[in-house]
């Protein structure tokens, strides 16, 4: 009996130390309409953001994506935190490699410098063009792809940090302002991801403390 629990425990340890491991890749699915406002209609996740490292540092490729906004919905403004021991305005964005007719969106970058509906700081903010109407929005089917440099040793992990608290709502990871909801698509929402859940952490220190207890 104990032997199939010990048995059954390191696989479970293994599996939880293999999901660990994926550091390379953080994505963050919008799901959750934080604001008080109208969520968009699909289906949630309404936005996917997906920082890659692929395993080195250094070199980090964001892929933005309206992964379930639908008819008129778009994104007015998207933002991201920084490792706070790195400075924001060192990063180095590349040229967006786009899938959509959408206007370039304008990055701006600086240390607890965006709020999202007056809530929380952020450093990073990726601002879509709300001009000329739909076909130049960040809207339904549409992404955008960089490549982030210009700090040694940054991985995906780097962006995995909470905003700088202020006002009622958050901390979050991510926040994005989606506008064209609503039959008269005039209404709009502030959307975040889920709180994160403990489990796999707890599972973790739940291994590093029966490793301790062998002989």
């Amino acid at each position: 009996m104990n032997r199939s629990v010990n048995m059954a425990t390191g696989l479970l340890c293994a599996l939880a130390a293999a999901a660990a491991a994926q550091a390379a890749i953080l994505t963050f699915e919008l799901s959750v309409e934080f604001s008080g406002a109208t969520p968009p209609a699909g289906a949630a996740p309404w936005l996917t953001a997906t920082f890659d490292d692929g395993g080195s540092p250094g070199s980090v490729d964001l892929t933005l994506a309206t992964t379930n906004l639908v008819s008129n919905e778009f994104v007015f403004r998207w933002m991201f935190n920084l490792d706070p021991v790195l400075d924001p305005t060192s990063l180095s964005f590349s040229a967006p490699s786009k899938t959509g007719a959408f206007t370039d969106p304008v990055i701006n970058t600086g240390v607890d410098s965006f709020m999202a509906d007056g809530d929380g700081k952020f450093d990073i903010e990726v601002v879509f063009s709300n001009a000329g109407g739909p076909a130049n929005r960040f809207g339904a089917g549409d992404s955008v792809k960089y490549t982030i440099t210009g700090i040694p040793g940054l991985t995906a992990a780097s962006f995995d940090f909470l905003s700088a608290p202020a006002g009622g709502h958050g901390p979050f990871p991510t926040a994005a302002h989606v506008g064209g909801i609503g039959a008269n698509d005039d209404e709009s929402g502030w959307i975040t991801v889920p709180e994160p859940s403990t489990g796999l952490a707890g599972l973790l220190i739940l291994c590093a403390a029966l490793a301790r207890r062998r002989p």
